[in-house]
């Protein structure tokens, strides 16, 4: 027993040893001229562990000071890259200085591209400029999104349900949040490569910033139905539903299952945490499969690059790379305006931002509405140290809305039961307007090649739940490396 403990108390000392080496770099990046901070500049170590500053000019990084032979990189288009020895960092701000342009003329070679070749030129040769190989890629997650019903109103014209009379109604509804505000991070390595296919996620950490009693209030409310309509509602029995000329048939056990759970604590646990993984690695990898197609960049604006006008309007550097900047603009009905910043040695294109100009979609008929107003993204790509570039970060930005102003009719029909078919039938006048946003961030720290071997042989299985926390905590993530919170995650915190 006494040489167990002896073992323990070691093992405690040299993990506690090794952890005391790692140190957490908090910082801001700065324009030395302008004083301004500098969004989405790429960090990165020399030993190949990186990230990119916030919108805010702030990041987060761990580093070991005593690796004498490390240094710190912060590189951003048309700044002079920073370069400082791991085991002389001392600052928690550090100023870029903007780089000066020279002339176009000294670019390359003799031959002047025009906008077309570039365009043409960044299609080609795909496999060439980025490394589509199987790669292990240890990424952060952040998703921000808000949810506020502007109406929500529901008028009971008849029902043969008694419990569902207009005093049920209006008191469910008064106990719905209006407006609800959620924040989710996790902590990863995505093993594959673009392909959707090739996906597997293996989660490390995860956090979710959300008021879990504004959840239960819909969790109750969908017991409450459950309950009345088990109550109700008959064996064999189907739902038609119909507003106006519009209907359709629903099963009842689509509605009200009846299966008997027959899981262990220990089974229903774990299918939790494969259902949380399933969720999890469908939106995060649904960013990243959508770069390329069949060895192309699979980029709306590029491929629907003749509704646009492209313009090089300006020439600057990353680090010691040249890079055209075009800016483009929809020519008659295309939605966006951006800019594409292009690698001019590899003829890449490195860096996307664009943006709507007009509503995306826009429709509404016999009181069905749905609108999408805003969508803004930045792409951005990383150059390996095979010479290649992948994927560094990813920000998607969205905000749509959804309206139903029209009668309903819910009635339960049964044609095992004897007598009437008609067994009960609840009409309604539903008016709702939900308006969403949504915000996607991905950052990819480090990619690492694998063989076909380690992807087959990895066992993707969900092995942890998100930890809930109704205020942000700035000690969650210490010790890891992800983007920075920005001031609205840091302010947030659930009102009692």
């Amino acid at each position: 027993m006494k040489k167990c403990l002896n073992l323990i108390l070691i093992y405690t000392f040299l993990v506690s040893s090794f952890l005391s080496n790692a140190q957490e770099l908090s910082a801001l990046v700065l324009d030395s001229l302008s004083q301004n901070p500098i969004p989405f500049a790429s960090i990165y170590l020399k030993s190949g562990s990186g990230g990119v500053s916030n919108e805010e000019g702030r990041f987060r990084l761990q580093y070991e000071p005593t690796n004498t032979i490390d240094s710190l990189f912060i590189s951003c288009m048309g700044y002079k890259t920073l370069g400082i020895p791991t085991s002389q960092l001392q600052d928690s701000i550090f100023y870029l200085t903007p780089k000066s342009i020279e002339l176009n003329s000294i670019i390359l070679s003799n031959k002047q591209l025009d906008v077309k070749d570039i365009l043409k030129e960044i299609q080609r040769d795909i496999p060439k400029k980025y490394d589509l190989s199987l790669a292990k890629k240890k990424l952060f997650f952040r998703e921000t999104g808000s949810q506020e019903f502007k109406t929500l109103e529901v008028k009971i014209k008849k029902t043969s349900i008694s419990e569902f009379n207009q005093m049920f109604w209006d008191s469910v509804l008064k106990k719905v949040p209006r407006k609800n505000t959620w924040f989710f991070e996790l902590l990863g390595n995505l093993y594959g490569d673009y392909s959707k296919e090739n996906q597997k996620l293996e989660l490390v950490r995860a956090l979710e910033l959300e008021d879990k009693e504004k959840t239960a209030i819909f969790e109750n409310i969908e017991k409450l139905f459950d309950t009345i309509l088990k109550d109700n509602v008959k064996t064999n029995s189907y739902f038609k539903v119909r507003s106006g000329i519009i209907g359709g048939k629903v099963e009842a056990d689509e509605i009200n299952n009846n299966t008997k759970d027959t899981l262990t604590q220990e089974q229903k646990t774990q299918k939790k945490k494969d259902d949380f993984l399933k969720w999890r690695k469908r939106v995060s990898t649904n960013l990243i499969t959508a770069l390329f197609d069949d060895e192309e960049l699979d980029l709306k604006i590029l491929k629907k690059a003749s509704k646009y006008s492209f313009m090089q309007t300006e020439f600057t550097y990353l680090g010691d790379t040249p890079v055209y900047i075009l800016d483009f603009k929809p020519k008659e009905n295309a939605d966006f305006k951006g800019k594409l910043y292009v690698d001019a040695d590899l003829l890449t294109l490195i860096r996307i931002e664009y943006k709507n100009i007009r509503p995306l979609r826009d429709f509404s008929m016999f009181g069905v509405s749905f609108k999408e107003d805003f969508k803004e993204v930045v792409i951005q790509f990383k150059k390996t140290a095979l010479g290649k570039y992948s994927l560094e970060y990813f920000d998607y930005n969205s905000r749509f809305e959804g309206g139903f102003d029209r009668p309903l009719v819910i009635t339960e029909k049964n044609k095992i039961v004897k007598g009437r078919n008609k067994q009960n039938q609840l009409k309604m006048d539903l008016n709702v307007v939900n308006q969403n946003t949504q915000r996607y961030q991905l950052v990819v720290f480090e990619t690492t090649t694998i063989t076909p071997e380690t992807f087959n042989t990895f066992e993707e299985k969900g092995v942890i739940l998100p930890i809930n926390k109704i205020a942000y905590d700035p000690e969650f993530w210490k010790d890891y490396t992800i983007i920075e919170p920005n001031a609205t995650i840091k302010e947030f915190k659930v009102e009692k």
